[in-house]
């Protein structure tokens, strides 16, 4: 049977286009099948973080996502009083990922970026008005059936079809409810003018009987957010919308942009994956939007799929493939946790303090997958700069490379870091979590040489570049 292309895309938001952008760029054949030619045009997510700009550098893409986007203060949870609870503020210098910690955007201006990243490459075909009617794994290939008849067979297929994914129902997997449902009215707003008092920091108003969030976006745009704790609300009309944002602002300060309801759950397929079929994104799980954190999930998911797929095709044994559940799975169970206490607390009377908690931004470790678990290992490596400004990610073509003791300072930072983790050399997968840590006084010969038998042994290929701190 002829392959149409190695790997079929189903879905064409964040997920699904960064997706394509990571393989593409490692030389494999894509097509992507999309209902919508054109993105939405309204808001919906708001916030990454550094990991993801990360993943967006390494498609050559940061520069231009970075011009679009607002580097965020963070958030301030506040009682009714305005007294602050918890500070959660961001670091306003470049973090350890290489970039800022948290960033503010713009929903369409990061998908018509990511778009056209993939007009780069030849080897990607993007089909539109594309609607899935049937999918066949018969254990070697994956071939899709579209309504109008037309049939296209890849190698394997990754579903970033949301949270109505028909990819996730041909596998035949439900998303496990884990016991957050709220129903939220989300406001996006365009100021006419600043207003100072408005603030940059997202706050979150803890108060059983209204809990609200404020967001500050790009440009002029804020976002409200408020829980609707009378179920009975079925009509959302603009004096309905004003009334609510009286507090803050009036219909002579700003537009409506949008107005929506949305359902707030934390959910999760237990089983990602299927013979060829995978899923990542919101059709592998769902979360409050209260870290901010749902879209970066999906980003991680495929920045982890993508180089395992290519690896895989270019002629790893496929058992890698079995680790991607395993590792993410457990990564985004604990971002889903710490979102959903954060919710309870929103919903609580909560009294201020006389000093805020402080809060630090946390980096949850892969479960168990490829290469040990021990200290260091499914942990995410800090990225360094070069003597020569360079970021360390950009040394690399594939973006996995051995950090190591050394006398010479390549990389700044580097030789101070394994030396505070008492180790002699590090290897950095292209998802930029730690794979392989040596503790070990070895010459640099055998280190090295036991490093690359390590990495032959359990993909097949070797990392592509070393530096030394």
């Amino acid at each position: 049977m002829i392959k149409n292309s190695e790997i079929a895309i189903v879905g064409m938001g964040p997920t699904g286009t960064t997706l394509a952008n990571l393989l593409a760029n490692r030389g494999i054949s894509v097509s992507i099948f999309e209902k919508q030619e054109t993105t939405y045009p309204l808001p919906r997510a708001v916030h990454f973080d550094g990991e993801v700009m990360r993943v967006f550098q390494s498609i050559g893409l940061a520069s231009e996502i970075s011009e679009h986007s607002l580097v965020n203060k963070g958030m301030l949870f506040k009682d009714i009083n305005s007294n602050i609870i918890i500070d959660w503020s961001r670091s306003q210098a470049i973090g350890p990922m290489g970039w800022y910690e948290s960033y503010r955007f713009h929903q369409p201006d990061l998908e018509n970026t990511l778009r056209r990243g993939l007009s780069r490459f030849k080897n990607v075909k993007i089909n539109y008005d594309s609607e899935i009617k049937k999918i066949s794994d018969n254990g070697n290939d994956v071939t899709i059936e579209l309504s109008s008849g037309k049939t296209h067979t890849s190698k394997f297929l990754v579903g970033c079809d949301g949270a109505q994914s028909i990819v996730r129902k041909f596998l035949q997997q439900d998303l496990v409810d884990l016991g957050f449902k709220q129903r939220w009215l989300v406001i996006d707003t365009i100021l006419n003018t600043d207003i100072p008092h408005l603030g940059d920091h997202t706050v979150q108003i803890c108060d059983p009987i209204n809990p609200m969030t404020y967001v500050r976006g790009t440009g002029k745009r804020r976002r409200w957010e408020m829980r609707l704790v009378d179920d009975t609300i079925s009509e959302i009309t603009p004096k309905f919308v004003w009334e609510k944002l009286s507090n803050w602002i009036s219909e002579k300060d700003a537009q409506i942009e949008r107005s929506a309801v949305y359902t707030f759950k934390s959910a999760i397929s237990k089983k990602w994956s299927k013979g060829n079929v995978f899923l990542a994104g919101d059709a592998a799980h769902l979360m409050p939007p209260f870290m901010g954190q749902g879209m970066c999930a999906g980003i991680r998911d495929v920045s982890n799929l993508a180089w395992k797929l290519s690896t895989v095709i270019n002629g790893a044994d496929r058992k890698i493939l079995n680790t991607y559940t395993t590792e993410r799975l457990a990564n985004v169970q604990e971002f889903i946790d710490l979102t959903v206490r954060l919710g309870k607390i929103i919903n609580q009377t909560v009294k201020g303090k006389k000093e805020a908690t402080k809060m630090d931004s946390i980096w949850p470790s892969l479960g168990p997958g490829l290469g040990p678990r021990t200290n260091l290992e499914g942990k995410l490596a800090p990225q360094f700069i070069s003597n020569d400004s360079y970021k360390a990610d950009d040394l690399s073509p594939t973006g996995s490379y051995t950090l190591e003791v050394s006398n010479e300072r390549v990389l700044s930072g580097c030789k101070e870091w394994l030396n505070k983790n008492e180790i002699k050399a590090a290897i950095v997968r292209p998802d930029f979590y730690i794979l392989k840590i040596n503790s070990e006084r070895n010459s640099p010969e055998n280190l090295n040489s036991s490093f690359q038998q390590f990495y032959n042994d359990l993909l097949g290929l070797l990392p592509s570049r070393k530096f030394v701190g």
